[in-house]
């Protein structure tokens, strides 16, 4: 009995050797050289100025930001070096591609009246998380056309609500029917393999096994571009940057999708089923404060 007990740990120490040497080594499950690939989204020019949000008309956010709050559709840094750009392995060109979904749930938060983050990365079948960080009501409504669409209000301060996990990849917007300055997008792949940049415009695809590549770059305003590379050793070819034109955000770079504005709904739509009654009180707050109402939103089209 112990002679078998011996090899059966003998066994399972032999495995977890070889198992943490080919991560030392950084190489993937089938045996491959697999590296994390680095690069950079800046753009060619000044970036153009930021705007203030004018939130006066709702006093509960307005009392929460003594400065200004400005949009988030385009943030760059003094380098202009680019943040919120989507970067991540084109599957078509890479049919094989695969991988699990991180077991951490994607989370976006709903805080000081603005999405926490401006633009989320996940995988199919990973658990989506909506938290309300503010104490009074706000409203997340997705407008996914691929997979089901969710429309929920949460009254006040929430740790969390799983919301159904998206199952086909997608890239969609997402608003807010009290707040209509609220926006985030959502990008969802069917593979591991993709990033956001941050606020150094610098973005990170873990563990790509060695092979050649077409990386693609969304931006929900500047538009979107591929770029070839091969990775060897664990190592890319070349230094892989993405370049935006400023000017390019005069144009609509992805589908415009027609959406009714918190703001600009008839009586009757003021009140969904989802939501109490000082819903509609919010909405009419941020009508009295809003401009001429815009009738279209740039959404992310497939």
């Amino acid at each position: 009995m112990r002679s078998t007990s011996f090899r059966k740990q003998s066994s399972s120490s032999s495995w977890l050797l070889v198992a943490a040497t080919a991560a030392a080594l950084g190489l993937s499950a089938a045996g491959a050289l697999a590296g994390d690939v680095t690069g950079t989204a800046k753009l060619d020019g000044k970036a153009p100025e930021a705007k203030p949000i004018d939130m006066s008309g709702v006093k509960e956010c307005n009392d929460m930001h003594p400065d200004p709050v400005m949009e988030e559709t385009i943030v760059a840094n003094e380098q202009g070096m680019l943040k919120n750009v989507v970067v991540a392995v084109k599957k078509e060109d890479s049919p094989d591609l695969s991988g699990e979904a991180s077991k951490e749930p994607a989370v976006i938060d709903q805080q000081g009246c603005m999405y926490h983050p401006h633009v989320l990365a996940m995988m199919t079948n990973q658990e989506l998380v909506v938290k309300n960080s503010d104490p009074f009501l706000h409203n997340i409504h997705s407008l996914s056309q691929v997979n089901p669409a969710f429309n929920k209000a949460q009254p006040n301060k929430n740790d969390g609500e799983k919301m159904e996990s998206p199952k086909a990849p997608e890239t969609y917007h997402v608003k807010c029917d009290v707040h209509p300055w609220m926006s985030c997008y959502v990008a969802v792949f069917d593979h591991p393999f993709f990033s956001v940049t941050d606020d150094a415009g610098k973005f990170t695809i873990k563990n790509l096994p060695d092979g050649d590549y077409t990386l693609h770059a969304w931006h929900e305003k500047l538009g979107e571009q591929d770029q070839k590379i091969t990775v060897k050793d664990g190592k890319p070819d070349k230094e892989i940057v993405f370049t935006f034109k400023p000017e390019s955000a005069q144009a609509p770079a992805v589908k415009e999708t027609t959406v009714r504005l918190a703001s600009d709904v008839k009586a009757a739509d003021e009140e969904p089923s989802c939501c109490s009654g000082s819903m509609t009180r919010a909405t009419l707050a941020a009508k009295d404060a809003q401009p001429a109402p815009q009738k279209t939103v740039a959404s992310a089209g497939k």
